[in-house]
């Protein structure tokens, strides 16, 4: 059995039903799954090898390229949704009453604090004038912000516990996209000397992606997701070049797991 080490954000739905209907094993394949705390951390052992593979937001990759000098690439790109909302504590009704407040997040420079910052900077606020962020991780840890007072509000997905805690939906990053990908990404260097054993994990994950859909479509890359996604960094003056994806994603891979589904 080839060893996989790879990296993700959550509960894994899609590692968990691979590695239970047993398609890592009919792949050769023994994967150790790693359920990040923070993207910086989870990007920073990617570069230096502790993962071989990380499933995280496509904007960590373009940031840990431009502005970090990484030589990542995303290997697969699948059609989803952000589902992700802008929640705030009881005291917040409107983007008016954030001026002055913290607001969590996971990153300060890639994920989905960008989008985020298109939504503050519709409703006409300033970063470092009418708010700030602070680094905490991810979900679970935003919310903890949230309840103890050190943040007035976090992206987060659906989740009742935040609701329960008296948190609110003040707006959502959803409508902001009308295609939009979840990553695979891996270094360039390590996917060139390693491709068999990316496109057996790949094959395993677009497996295991459709028992959990039922869906029986060819997959596709979604590189319109991606670009999107890349446009909102440019929209917010961070992207360093080209609102193009084929900087920093490559379907190779992708297609030949693909190709190999009804072996």
């Amino acid at each position: 059995m080839d060893k996989l080490r790879v990296s993700t954000f959550g509960g894994g739905a899609t590692q968990a039903a691979a590695a239970k209907l047993g398609l890592y094993e009919a792949e050769g394949l023994e994967v150790e799954v790693d359920v990040t705390q923070s993207s910086k951390d989870q990007m920073a052992k990617l570069v230096d090898g502790t993962w071989d593979v990380v499933h995280t937001n496509a904007d960590n990759v373009v940031w840990w390229c431009e502005d970090n000098a990484a030589d990542l690439v995303i290997v697969m790109a699948a059609e989803s949704k952000p589902g992700q909302d802008l929640w705030v504590r009881p005291e917040i009704e409107t983007y008016e009453d954030l001026r002055g407040k913290v607001l969590a997040v996971d990153a300060a420079e890639s994920g989905y604090v960008t989008p985020l910052r298109v939504l503050l900077s519709q409703a006409g606020l300033k970063e470092g004038t009418d708010y700030d962020f602070v680094e905490v991780g991810t979900t679970h840890l935003r919310i903890d912000a949230m309840r103890e007072g050190r943040a007035s509000g976090a992206m987060v997905g659906s989740r009742a516990d935040a609701a329960a805690d008296g948190f609110r939906v003040l707006d959502s990053i959803n409508r902001l996209y009308t295609h939009y990908a979840g990553s695979t990404a891996t270094r360039r260097e390590w996917a060139c000397a390693n491709a068999d054993l990316l496109v057996r994990y790949l094959r395993a994950q677009l497996r295991a992606a459709a028992s959990l859909s039922g869906g029986d479509a060819a997959p596709s890359f979604a590189w319109e997701g991606l670009r999107q996604i890349i446009q909102t960094r440019e929209d917010v003056g961070w992207l360093r070049g080209a609102v193009d994806p084929r900087r920093f994603a490559d379907d190779t891979y992708f297609l030949r797991a693909a190709e190999g589904l009804e072996s």
